[in-house]
Order: C-alpha cells, then sequence, then structure tokens
C-alpha cells in the first residue's frame, strides 16, 4: 500500500525504500532550511542550484510604499 510512499522533492516520482536521499535544503515560503527527501544526487544538485536562482531574483513589490 502506497499510503505513506516518500516521493523526490524535485520530480515527484515515487522513491524505494531505503534508496531515499534526506538533504536539508531551503524551502520557498519557509524560514530556514527543511528536511526533504530526493531520489538521486543529481535531482539535490538541480534542486538547490534553482533555489539559489529563486533567492537571487529581486522580489518586486506590490505594496503603497516601494
Amino acid at each position: 500500500m502506497g499510503l505513506f510512499s516518500k516521493k523526490c522533492a524535485y520530480c515527484r516520482n515515487k522513491i524505494e525504500k531505503g534508496k531515499e536521499i534526506k538533504r536539508d535544503v531551503k524551502v520557498p515560503g519557509y524560514i530556514g532550511t527543511h528536511s526533504n527527501n530526493f531520489c538521486c544526487e543529481e535531482h539535490v544538485n538541480k534542486y538547490e542550484q534553482e533555489m539559489e536562482e529563486y533567492t537571487k531574483k529581486s522580489k518586486k513589490s506590490g505594496g503603497c510604499c516601494g
């Protein structure tokens, strides 16, 4: 039964039990890092690279003050 199966945080594919790679990574919308599961080291690197690029982009504020 796949009720509690883990999925890769990058590709969202199911991961076999015992083969997951657990890393603390930055998650948009949260402060600090959180533990996520990945299916391979390549997806860990891609996820971290995309989050780095995401945080580098300047965010335009839409408020009244600027």
